[in-house]
């Protein structure tokens, strides 16, 4: 009896894993974090007005308990995987450890220290944080920060110098007509400080010509100031994507078999003339009768060229779509994807220069054209043939 019923608890549990495992494999989505977030901060932001928090201030209590328990089991599985590997201690010192626990401890210590659950709920906000919890984007953003610190600094430098000049000229100019806006030194550099970064509050605002003057002249300066600090980081994100994409298609493109044969010097070449694409599945790559204008080549997954009187199916490493690009430039067939493909795009012009400076793959390409060109010319051969011989 111990046996049987050993069996069917087994059973049980195994029928539930398997009824749960959809569940729990969205509960683990970036998506559900995503959408508890956002259903988080709903709740918070409801909780402080008071009408909703009489009538349904239980229910978004509650809804913010469950947030809150999602996120300390979201913590709580990273800790463990970590755990696993012996890194756990570098895990709760590195920033996605820092974020997980200020997702987890302060609104609960700040509600045992007796704080109003309205006051201690704010701090729900901290979740806000998990949108740049392993974003490469966000990394992407922090290394240009530290790459261009310097000529950031030197913007922030001029900034300083232009508004501590502006506040005491301001000071000089009008305190005696406004003393209780610019009779002080710190309320002349609150006037520079919203002048400067052009928001124009209006609360504080020169009376005298000269004051209009040296108003104007601030105004321009807070314009220039942020379209430095603006150019800056919009010149170094640019780079650092550049860099990154260099990197990653230079990854791709020294696999690829075709490419292998290459030095470095003339790899490096190669790679700043591919666009490296991330292709789903059973995605139409080209239509036939349509004009080519570039060829690719297959880093990873496999595509199919329906060709009569049979498709065909070409793996990682090899190329297609080159046909149009030393012909009339009309595809001559369909080609889409089979499964998840990375593939290295080759433009016409960058084609024909490839072309024109490595002359052992131009010769590779034109004679892997011509096989296929022949190839496919006796299938259809073939294909004719046997249809008027057959009975």
């Amino acid at each position: 009896m111990a046996a049987v019923k050993r069996v069917m608890s087994k059973g049980a549990h195994s029928n539930l894993a398997h009824y749960s495992a959809p569940l729990r494999r969205f509960g683990a989505s970036v998506l559900a974090r995503y959408l508890v977030l956002a259903v988080g901060l709903i709740a918070m932001t409801v909780l402080t007005v008071p009408e909703p928090r009489s009538v349904a201030g239980l229910w978004l209590k509650a809804c913010l308990w469950c947030c809150l328990g999602y996120f300390a089991i979201e913590g709580a599985a990273r800790l463990r995987t970590a755990w696993r590997v012996g890194a756990a201690r570098r895990y709760l010192l590195s920033v996605s450890g820092l974020v997980d626990i200020l997702g987890v401890f302060p609104v609960p210590i700040v509600l045992a220290c007796g704080a109003a659950p309205e006051t201690a709920w704010l701090l729900a906000c901290l979740w806000v944080l998990k949108l740049a919890q392993n974003s490469p984007g966000f990394a992407q953003l922090g290394r240009v920060f530290v790459l261009e610190a310097k000529p950031l600094a030197s913007v922030l430098v001029l900034f300083l110098i232009a508004l501590f000049l502006a506040s005491a000229a301001m000071h000089v100019i009008e305190r005696d007509g406004q003393p209780a806006a610019f009779g002080t030194l710190p309320a002349s550099l609150w006037w520079a400080v919203v002048t400067l970064t052009t928001t124009g509050y209006g609360d504080e605002v020169p009376l005298t010509h000269l004051g209009h003057l040296l108003g104007a002249g601030v105004m321009i300066c807070g314009i220039a100031t942020f379209g430095l600090w603006t150019g800056i980081l919009a010149t170094g994100f640019a780079a650092e994507s550049r860099r990154r994409n260099f990197i990653q298609t230079w990854d791709v493109v020294s696999k690829v078999p075709f490419f292998q044969t290459l030095d470095p010097a003339a790899i490096t070449e190669i790679t700043h003339m591919l666009r490296r694409v991330e292709m789903p599945a059973r995605t139409a790559v080209i239509r036939r009768g349509r004009i080519g204008d570039c060829m690719y080549f297959i880093a990873a997954g496999e595509v199919q060229v329906d060709v009569a009187p049979a498709p065909v199916r070409l793996g990682e490493g090899t190329f297609f779509g080159e046909l149009a690009l030393l012909g009339d430039q009309v595809r001559t067939a369909n080609v889409f994807t089979t499964k998840q493909s990375t593939l290295l795009v080759l433009d016409l012009a960058d084609f024909r220069k490839l072309m024109v400076h490595h002359v052992e793959l131009a010769s590779a390409i034109e004679a892997e054209a011509e096989r296929r060109l022949g190839e496919i010319q006796g299938r259809r051969e073939l294909h004719l043939h046997g249809g008027t011989t057959s009975p």
